[in-house]
Parts: structure tokens; C-alpha cells; sequence
């Protein structure tokens, strides 16, 4: 997933501080690749000047958001601590658990937690297969949430991230991806009725997802997920396990 890319729209809105969008747009850019990168590959690829990347990668560094070895520069290890407290102030990994190891125990579906960012899904767990064929993103990766049956489940019961996906345009992930918002309006039409949303090739040729809402206080807040290879896909079986489980999983959220 091209994150800087998609990221970038987000970074020239003028409520974001100039400095601040450089150095996410410098984050964006390193997370998009698995190698350590040089200076010159940085500005590259981010569209920064060199000198602007020097200065941030060594802000960063000091603060243990990216961290230099001799073969280039890669994100720190402070942004993975401070994802993970983010996750334990919320709550919500430790308290969807064990629910998401019951359905994948019942399923053996890779099953997965998400939460809507602007107009793409950040995936904050996953029970299962971590195949390249069973998931749309690495954990703490993001998706294009149109492309996503998790995605589709928040975007239909939220008028305005769903507006700001519409204007931005549909993104194309795979031949399957719906680039025609009438289509899109439609499906979730039927996902405010049934509370279940489907992905099929849409993220990945290849892999099929079901999911359903998570509802606290009676606002969608995350996605419950279930995903598996085409070939074995039962989308009455696991639309009906997501949409139980999800069910379940809301009342403990709202009561916490």
C-alpha cells in the first residue's frame, strides 16, 4: 500500500501544522517500505527537500520516532510503544480478544479489529492466518476503507467520512474495486439493514472479507472483521457469525 500517497491529501489541509505534516509525511514514507532508507531516497520519495529531511530525521531520531543504522533510517521503536498505549487507553484490542479468538476458533476465518481514519481502515489486531492471501494490511497498516468490507461497514453508518471518500474519488486496489459510487451507495444501503458488509476481491484478488459495525453509545466506532481465501468463502455462514459476535462484543464496549 502506497500510505504517503493515499496520506498525502490529508497532509495539505491547512488545519495541520506545516511542521507536523512534513513529519508525518516523512513517517508515511518510511512505513512504506520494509528496507531502511537513505536521506536521498527519503526526499524522493516524500517530495521533501533534503535539507527538510535531514532536519526532521534528526528531531526524530532524538525523540526515537526513526531510528539511524549504517544501512539508512527506519521508524523507531518509540511509535510502536506509543500504538500500543494508545491501544491500552482505549481499551479495545484487550476487550475484543477474546471475542475475536472465538470467532476465529468458530470460523477459522482470519478475523481482525479496525477503526476508520479519515478515509481508510487502520487494522489494530488480528486472530489467525497471517498468509499474504488472508488479510488486506498488515496490523497498524491502512487500506482505502471503500476497498474493504470493514471499511464499507463504518463508511454506512457515517454520512461524513463517507462524503469525503466519495470526493476524494474511489480508489482502484484490484480489478474487483467499486470505482462507481452508485454501486457503492447501494451496498450500503443494505449494510444499515443488515449490519454486515462484503468485500469480494475488492482489497486483494484472491480475498474475501465480511464485517460488521461495533457500536458504543449507539455510534459505529470500529469494525469487526472475518476474512479467508475465495475459494472456501461462505457469506451466509460468516456474515451471520460477524454480525452475532459484533452484537455481543458492542454491549461489553458500551458497558466499559
Amino acid at each position: 500500500m502506497e500510505v504517503s500517497r493515499i496520506m498525502g491529501r490529508y497532509f495539505e489541509r491547512p488545519t495541520v501544522p506545516t511542521s507536523l505534516s512534513k513529519a508525518l509525511q516523512l513517517l508515511s514514507t518510511l512505513a512504506d517500505e520494509t528496507r531502511p532508507m537513505s536521506i536521498r531516497q527519503i526526499a524522493a520519495s516524500s517530495e521533501l527537500p533534503r535539507t527538510t529531511v535531514h532536519r526532521l530525521v534528526s528531531e526524530m531520531r532524538e525523540a526515537g520516532l526513526v531510528e539511524s543504522i549504517p544501512e539508512g533510517h527506519r521508524l523507531g521503536l518509540r511509535l510502536f510503544e506509543l500504538g500500543g498505549t494508545a491501544l491500552r487507553q482505549h481499551h479495545v484490542e484487550a476487550l475484543a480478544r477474546p471475542y475475536m479468538e472465538e470467532l476465529f476458533e468458530r470460523t477459522h476465518y482470519t478475523v481482525q479489529l479496525a477503526v476508520l481514519q479519515d478515509t481508510d481502515i487502520l487494522y489494530l489486531a488480528r486472530v489467525g492466518h497471517q498468509g499474504h492471501r488472508r488479510v488486506a494490511s498488515h496490523v497498524g497498516g491502512r487500506v482505502p476503507a471503500t476497498c474493504t468490507a470493514a471499511g464499507k461497514a463504518l463508511l454506512a453508518f457515517d454520512a461524513a467520512a463517507l462524503h469525503q471518500a466519495l470526493s476524494f474519488g474511489l480508489v482502484t486496489r484490484t480489478r474487483h474495486s467499486v470505482t462507481d459510487p452508485k454501486i457503492l451507495r447501494q451496498s450500503l444501503v443494505e449494510t444499515r439493514r443488515t449490519h454486515v458488509a462484503y468485500d469480494v476481491e475488492e482489497a486483494r484478488v484472491g480475498l474475501v472479507c465480511a464485517a460488521s459495525p461495533l457500536f458504543i453509545d449507539g455510534r459505529a466506532r470500529f469494525a469487526l472483521s472475518a476474512s479467508t481465501d475465495v475459494e472456501t468463502f461462505d457469506p451466509r455462514m460468516i456474515g451471520t457469525a460477524v454480525r452475532r459476535t459484533a452484537l455481543r462484543l458492542s454491549k461489553v464496549l458500551s458497558s466499559n
